[in-house]
């Protein structure tokens, strides 16, 4: 149903998949239990935005199920329902999305999800709500972020920024091939390679079990070989260590992947 309607190059199953990795790759190993992710972000490009319009209810109800029954599936922990939230990001192209999963209490959400305050608008934020059911939003500043009140429900389709209202600056990330969707960095260290357990998989037989690893330096990310059979190379040098620079193309066995370091 939602691809006859969902007119853009971003589909509901991506959607899904990337949702589900992303509760995979953040789920926390307790005592006995393995905790999954609780709220998602999805940031989109202002056209896949514009095309989610108001079926933003729908698909975020769909894809809260969705994770209930992938968690179950896997034995994953939720402390409460799976709550899904649209964002807009100006610096998205067409096509491309980012998924944030995080793992918060029903408080932490609740206190996430609250009344706005303007004081607290980040005028070089690019991140701002899609409108809902096709009424037009209020007109935003140039890059600005615009929060939205929302009512503190299992299910919640509003759009605010992937941090809280204090509006953290964008995050730096990484363009993957084949899984339709950029990978954000955080933490302070992922791993690339072949292995299921890597924070970033790619199904390429020419890249080694941990290929290399991105780890956080300073304000950026550098990358790291970690002994690969192939080497790994960045915008076609050899290395074993060097820091990444907005636009860089890394390349691991055949895979060439991209670095995007945020702007605002």
């Amino acid at each position: 149903m939602f691809a006859g309607v969902f007119r853009s190059p971003v589909q509901p199953a991506e959607l899904a998949r990337a949702c589900a990795k992303e509760m995979d790759r953040r789920k926390k190993l307790g005592v006995g239990k393995v905790y999954a992710p609780t709220m998602y972000s999805v940031l989109l490009s202002v056209k896949d935005g514009d095309a989610l319009g108001g079926f933003a209810e729908t698909l975020g109800g769909e894809l809260a199920t969705y994770l209930v029954s992938y968690a179950r599936e896997r034995d994953y922990v939720l402390t409460t329902r799976p709550v899904v939230r649209f964002l807009v990001d100006d610096e998205l192209k067409l096509g491309r999305f980012v998924v944030i999963g995080e793992l918060l209490s029903p408080e932490e959400i609740a206190a996430e999800l609250g009344e706005p305050d303007d004081s607290f608008h980040d005028p070089d934020d690019h991140v701002h709500p899609i409108p809902a059911e096709g009424v037009a939003a209020p007109a935003a500043p140039a890059s600005g972020v615009v929060s939205q009140p929302t009512a503190v429900v299992p299910v919640v389709f509003d759009i605010e920024d992937d941090e809280p209202v204090s509006a953290a600056p964008a995050i730096p990330t990484i363009t993957v091939p084949g899984t339709g969707h950029d990978v954000a960095l955080t933490g302070e260290r992922m791993v690339v390679g072949r292995l299921k357990s890597c924070d970033i998989c790619l199904g390429d037989h020419n890249a080694s079990r941990e290929h290399a690893a991105l780890e956080r330096e300073g304000m950026g990310w550098a990358i790291v070989d970690l002994g690969s059979t192939n080497g790994t190379l960045v915008n076609g040098s050899r290395i074993d260590r060097v820091r990444l620079r907005d636009g860089d193309i890394i390349t691991i066995g055949i895979s060439e992947l991209i670095y995007h370091e945020p702007r605002g």
